[in-house]
């Protein structure tokens, strides 16, 4: 036992007087020369060693080298591409007795990287590929197996390396693109990793400050790592992240985020959140979800995201809203496709569902499938609130003054609208909206299905059902060309109207059905083009109504009476004027609406109407025949029945917001029969009382024909 106990002492003496010796004979300074002369022939930079190496005992055997400088080819902003204060390493001396490297703690202190891409491309890393070394190597290689050939027998048994760790103290970088004129700074960095050993659990921690462009950023950090010998294999777990960014528009207070495994082929749970403002919206967010990544890194999935925000911002419908997403997340690495299954989204009070997909492209391909149970855009303010504020205050004051005077009206803008957006986008899809709310009108079973693809509009299908009827659109829109081309079809049927009006403008003018067939199209879409531009037909047909506010059987009474110099017999009835069938067709072309067949069938009255109106001058020239057709059982009574038969004429022009009423009285007289007889009887009957019995006289009968007739013709 005592005689290993001496064997083993003279060993550990001997170590003793070996390493005595190295240290006592051997200079590490003595190696500078040799060192810088590889790397220059290795790299072709030169290496600046300004401080010592020198030997280091405690706690182990080691070396620590200062002030070590790589330098920058000529004509880059720093001298240095790598600089280093400080550097330690320590080497167990047993352990290179068996074959293994034990390297303990490597500690870099002030390190700085600077790395620079210069405006015409060329960067300090160009040349680094140790090209010349690899052109030298072989005859090198070559010389030494001539001179030296390796023995015969067993291959050299590989050495262990092991390093018991790894830390930079105060370390920086600078990455500079004067090409892309991008810059991104660390300006301190500090990183410390336990044992750097496979198979086992090695702690990290970190926390660094820098700058990106002009984003100001500051993180920190720790995990455990285990590293595998297929460095792919390799693990984190337990990892918490804090960050903090900033810049002019925006400001990242905090985000954190917390992961309690990463890794490939294996579930990795997240759990994040972020607070902040851009511009004047700020922001808190929450949220969690399961990532997995597969081996191959070609489908990356997140399942059961969750993410819910609240923001707040005077640039926003309402002074806060919440806004919440879930679903299922997958991205084909390989195709290029971003998916997202089970989507469920809401914004406050609106709620979302459906799919959507994106496959990155040049022009990414959008699509989608949405469905939403109810959208009321009236609950955010800028619906109906802020529309009723917007129409214009009757004229004259409340106090009696006078009206002022309509404003000027502006010419029409020739302008058209900046469509270029449109042809960078490939989107497709169907949105279902079950109940639609806007400007207080409702519409329900909305189906809406359409299409933009760079540049070209389709909208191939939108149904829904109004107030008791149903709306039917189809439409084309080509913002490939200038000025913008479109073609609409519209088809609205059996609408109740007086709801309709009720709710869009707080109007009971109109009652009964109505129904709408439109098909026009035409080129350019500003205020002018879209008047002076449209071509097509408009047809439309209201059934089983009424007019309310008018009644124009009274109105004829009162004209009778007015006539006879009476006063009507009043009769209470309401102030409407019933129809059961009110139509017209409106021919759009040059700027100009025509019609020639405009119609209205009344129980008492027929009214008939052609004419046309100016789109852009908006003047109006129509003649409206007023036809009583009906009898004392029909509305008017029997007031009206002596005017059976009669046609009554009515100029209306002026413009759209001036209209002016004329009666035709020559064409009232010369078009009706009726009166033309009943006016040439109480002619003649006042003749014979003029001249008595001269009145039978041929001569003046003939005087009294031409008379007449001049006054008919």
């Amino acid at each position: 036992m005592k005689k290993l106990l001496y064997i083993l002492l003279g060993l550990v003496l001997l170590v003793v007087v070996a390493i005595g010796a190295i240290v006592a004979f051997i200079n590490p300074n003595d190696f500078k020369p040799l060192i810088t002369d590889e790397v220059k022939k290795a790299t072709g930079r030169e290496l600046v060693i300004d401080g010592d190496i020198s030997w280091r005992f405690w706690p182990s055997l080691g070396l620590s080298v200062e002030q070590l400088a790589f330098k920058n080819p000529e004509g880059f902003a720093e001298p240095d591409m790598l600089k280093l204060n400080k550097a330690e390493m320590s080497v167990a001396v047993m352990p290179l007795l068996s074959d293994t490297l034990d390297i303990g703690l490597v500690s870099l202190h002030g390190t700085h990287v600077f790395i620079q891409t210069l405006p015409n491309g060329v960067s300090n890393l160009d040349g680094l590929s140790g090209e010349q070394s690899a052109e030298t190597a072989p005859s090198e290689s070559n010389t030494q197996s001539a001179s030296e050939p390796a023995p015969a027998g067993e291959p050299a048994k590989a050495w262990t390396i092991s390093i018991g760790g790894l830390e930079l103290l105060d370390a920086s970088a600078t990455v500079r693109d004067d090409k892309t004129h991008t810059s991104s700074e660390i300006s301190s960095l500090n990183l410390t990793i336990g044992k750097l050993e496979t198979g086992i659990w090695v702690p990290i921690e970190f926390d660094v400050v820098g700058k990106q462009n002009a984003l100001a950023f500051s993180a920190k950090g720790d995990a455990e790592a285990m590293i595998d010998k297929e460095i792919m294999k390799s693990q984190l777990r337990t990892l918490t992240l804090e960050a903090s960014a900033n810049d002019a528009a925006t400001k990242l207070e905090s985000f954190t985020l917390k992961a309690d495994r990463l890794g490939l082929a294996i579930p990795m749970v997240f759990d994040f959140a972020a607070k902040g403002n851009a511009s004047d919206m700020s922001f808190d967010a929450q949220g969690k979800t399961t990532v997995q990544v597969d081996e191959a890194i070609s489908l990356i999935t997140a399942k059961a995201l969750e993410l819910n925000t609240t923001v707040a911002g005077k640039s926003l419908p309402r002074p806060e809203m919440k806004i919440s997403m879930g679903g299922d997340v997958a991205f084909d690495n390989k195709a290029q496709k971003l998916s997202l299954e089970n989507l469920k989204a809401a914004v406050d009070e609106l709620n979302f569902d459906g799919k959507a997909s994106v496959a990155l492209a040049d022009i990414p391909a959008i699509r989608f499938d949405v469905h939403s149970p109810k959208i009321n855009l009236d609950t955010f303010p800028g619906g109906k609130a802020a529309a009723a504020e917007d129409k214009p205050a009757a004229s004259g004051d409340s106090q009696g003054g006078s009206a002022e005077k309509p404003a000027e009206k502006k010419p029409l803008s020739d302008v058209e609208p900046d469509l270029s957006a449109l042809k960078g986008l490939d989107i497709a899809g169907k949105i279902v909206i079950d109940d639609f709310v806007a400007s207080n009108v409702e519409v329900t079973d909305v189906i809406a299905n359409f299409a933009v693809n760079r540049g070209k509009v389709d909208v191939k299908q939108f149904d829904a059902k109004l107030y008791g009827g149903t709306i039917k659109v189809e439409g084309k829109l080509d913002a490939t060309t200038s000025p913008a081309r479109y073609q609409v079809k519209k088809d609205i049927k059996n609408v109740n109207v007086l709801p309709l009006l009720q709710a869009a403008a707080n109007q009971d003018m109109l009652v009964g059905k109505g129904s709408i067939d439109a098909n026009v199209s035409g080129v350019g879409l500003s205020e002018k083009r879209l008047r002076t531009g449209i071509t097509g037909t408009v047809a439309i047909n209201f059934a089983d109504g009424a007019i309310n506010g008018i009644n124009i059987p009274e109105m004829i009474r009162e004209a009778k009476a007015t006539l006879k110099g009476q006063r009507a017999e009043y009769v209470e009835e309401t102030r409407k004027t019933d129809f059961s069938a009110l139509t017209a067709t409106f021919n759009l072309g040059k700027g100009i609406a025509s019609t020639r067949n405009m119609k209205m069938e009344a129980p008492a009255l027929r009214v008939r109407s052609e004419g046309q109106t100016n789109l852009v001058k908006e003047d109006l020239d129509f003649e409206v025949f007023v036809s009583v057709v009906g009898t004392s059982k029909g509305q008017g009574g029997k007031d009206i029945d002596e005017l059976k038969d009669v046609t009554i004429p009515v100029k209306i022009g002026g413009t759209w917001t001036a209209p002016s009423y004329n009666l035709d009285v020559k064409a009232l007289l010369t078009s009706n029969k009726v009166l033309e007889e009943k006016a040439r009887k109480e002619a003649e009957r006042g003749l014979k009382k003029l001249l008595g019995d001269k009145a039978e006289d041929d001569k003046v009968k003939d005087a009294a024909n031409k008379l007449l007739q001049g006054l008919f013709n």
